[in-house]
């Protein structure tokens, strides 16, 4: 794991969360409970991590533009400071940070102390920015890490932390119809750049032919897909790159007058939406240059229920099975993906995410009962109980 531990206090509609994170961690619960707000709270945390928390730093983390990040509660029991903690092993980084007051928007967030530590040593305490020197919203682990050797693990996770990003496709930016305002390497935030994403990966060791294997064997129509590269005679620009998909049921005619044969295939604007959603997690999972510690927020509501379950079941597999380490982090709305975790292994967690008779979000690990191992038993899966509200994570209406 990269994050054992991530604690947040006072942050939106969230007063407590202590979260003990798995390699892949599934939130559910009904709109407006809150999960996208811990993912946002991470995002937080990284852009503290890099050394500056604003608009800008959290926009390029995929956190949602304009909105209020203090503790928003009618009956908040805060001072309006937000800490945030994330831990591991042997390493950890915490910060209290104030942010901005309404009017203050553009202004950025004020550190007002950072522990940053490796084993029990301490590499950075600021206790306060009050009275003191320096600039109050500039983070100063982010600067500590240029005398710390990258081979350390503290400095790893410190990079890896700062790295982190909110991932949420929409389907005409994977399309390739509107440029993704954060781009990215290997894919942007909003899924732009897929195409050279998928290329990249196809030509990477053994990544383009798990991915291959894996959507012949869940998706009917599907016999392979390619890249192509356009670029027209004197153009200066680099070869577009366009997706091309072979279904199996399409003929292959002979061309005229030759032995040659036509394949019709379909491109990234005729395919079904779905099948770009595979490509890229696909990506994500898979590509070598994909980020350690990442979130997927409703990643699969371009898939059918059958689709998204399948495709869970390749995400972890792919993840936790990958040599390096990899964690991911993701919210879901579709009941048949409880069905494709394999909670039996605890590498895997789901996470049911509610909030109170005072609107403060509640967070709770699922951990199955005997209850539930009887239900199980009879034949009720995952996704049934959650729908009869027996796990939590719906909305009490």
């Amino acid at each position: 794991m990269i994050v054992d531990k991530f604690s947040i206090q006072d942050f939106k509609s969230i007063e407590s969360a202590e979260l003990d994170l798995g390699n892949v961690n599934v939130f559910i619960g009904a709109n407006g409970s809150g999960k996208s707000n811990l993912l946002e709270a991470l995002g937080v945390l990284a852009a503290a991590a890099f050394g500056h928390v604003d608009n800008e730093s959290l926009l390029r983390r995929g956190c949602r533009p304009g909105g209020y990040f203090r503790p928003l509660l009618k009956e908040s029991r805060t001072d309006g400071l937000t800490v945030l903690d994330a831990q591991a092993k042997s390493t950890g980084y915490q910060v209290t940070l104030s942010s901005p007051e309404l009017g203050r928007r553009p202004s950025g967030w004020e550190f007002k102390q950072e522990v940053w530590k490796s084993g029990k040593k301490k590499l950075h305490d600021r206790a306060s920015t009050n009275g003191s020197k320096g600039d109050p919203q500039s983070g100063r682990a982010a600067l500590l890490l240029a005398n710390i050797s990258p081979k350390t693990a503290a400095a790893r996770f410190l990079k890896t932390l700062a790295a982190y990003s909110i991932y949420s496709p929409d389907t005409s930016m994977l399309r390739g119809w509107t440029p993704d305002p954060q781009t990215r390497e290997p894919v942007g935030l909003s899924g732009g750049r897929l195409a050279e994403a998928v290329d990249e990966l196809m030509a990477s060791k053994d990544g383009g032919v798990k991915l291959h294997e894996e959507m012949h064997a869940a998706v009917e129509w599907f016999e392979g897909f390619g890249v192509m590269k356009i670029k027209a005679e004197n153009d200066p620009m680099p070869a577009k790159h366009g997706l091309a998909f072979i279904d199996r049921f399409f003929r292959v005619d002979k061309l005229p007058g030759t032995d040659k044969t036509h394949q019709y295939f379909l491109s990234s604007s005729e395919v079904n939406e779905g099948i770009l959603y595979w490509l890229f997690l696909g990506v994500l999972c898979l590509h070598p240059e994909a980020p350690a510690l990442f979130a997927i927020d409703n990643g699969d509501h371009g898939l059918n229920p059958l689709s998204a379950k399948r495709l869970i079941q390749a995400v972890c597999g792919w993840l936790l099975k990958s040599k390096r380490p990899r964690q991911m982090l993701m919210t879901t709305q579709n009941p048949l993906v409880l069905d494709g975790l394999p909670l039996q292994d605890d590498r895997v967690r789901l996470f049911t995410v509610d909030r109170d008779n005072r609107g403060a979000t509640n967070v709770r690990r699922f951990l199955v009962t005997d209850q539930q191992k009887e239900m199980a038993a009879k034949g009720w899966t995952l996704s049934r109980m959650w729908v009869n509200k027996l796990i939590g994570g719906v909305p009490n209406v």
